[in-house]
């Protein structure tokens, strides 16, 4: 059976990382300053891969980022136009992957931006979750 660009299946720990990732929201609204209120955009989990080149292998599920689904796969999202979710969110990764890296960031620089803020989620609690 041929696995493709599968990672595998993620560990524990690296569940737990998904699921800081989705409860954080969209790393790009984050680098962007962007707030919509109460909660956070949503976010997909996006695997980083080797050379950042789409297509190429995944580094893993320790490599991994939440963009929302405009950013993501180009998809957009909250009945909002193609348009407005470029004019909020800048390029789609999905559609335009290197205007995207200029304007938003290279992959190491959201990874490092997503370590951060699940570090301090971990520390601080969602404040969206009742615990």
């Amino acid at each position: 059976m041929k696995r493709g660009r599968s990672t595998g299946n993620p560990t524990a720990a690296q569940r737990q990382r998904m699921d800081a990732i989705a409860e954080i929201g969209c790393i790009v609204a984050h680098s962007l300053g962007i707030d919509l209120g109460d909660m956070p955009i949503p976010a997909e989990v996006h695997h980083l891969t080797v050379g950042g080149k789409h297509g190429a292998k995944r580094r893993g599920h320790d490599f991994t980022v939440g963009l929302n689904p405009w950013s993501h796969r180009g998809e957009p999202f909250c009945g909002w136009s193609a348009a407005r979710c470029e004019e909020l969110f800048g390029p789609s990764y999905a559609r335009q992957p290197r205007k995207f890296r200029q304007e938003i960031g290279s992959d190491d620089y959201l990874l490092d931006l997503q370590n951060t803020l699940i570090e301090k989620h971990m520390k601080e609690g969602s404040p969206w979750r009742a615990d």
